[in-house]
């Protein structure tokens, strides 16, 4: 958090992570942790800039301790794989809870499963 307070315009969403496919098959695969940011940021040591790009997904938000956060995975790719819904891509997960949240039941944490664009109705305004 002190990095990028000190390094950029503010954070602009929560702290978040990227897990592969190979991740959950394996146990073995590309994880990226993350902090959304405005602008651009001096980087040194493992600090990295990268663009995460924008992605068509399906969403759960998980209430409580992350030992039970296998339950949600499993109601959410369940209703992904029942509707033939999955495409490739990195699930996303973001941590909702704040470091004043102590309690492991109260915590909360968005799973984000990708999905075919093509799955997601278009809406005219």
């Amino acid at each position: 958090d002190q990095t990028v307070d000190s390094r950029s315009g503010g954070r602009t969403g929560p702290d978040s992570a990227l897990y592969s496919g190979e991740f959950f098959e394996t146990h073995v695969g590309e994880v990226t942790a993350f902090v959304p940011v405005r602008g651009e940021i001096a980087t040194t040591g493992r600090v990295e800039q990268v663009e995460i790009p924008a992605a068509d997904v399906a969403v759960l938000v998980h209430r409580g301790p992350f030992s039970d956060l296998d339950q949600a995975y499993g109601a959410l790719g369940t209703f992904v794989a029942e509707r033939v819904l999955t495409a490739d891509g990195p699930i996303r997960e973001h941590y909702l809870s704040t470091e004043d949240d102590t309690d492991p039941a109260a915590s909360r944490t968005e799973i984000c499963w990708p999905i075919r664009a093509d799955a997601i109705p278009a809406t005219r305004t």
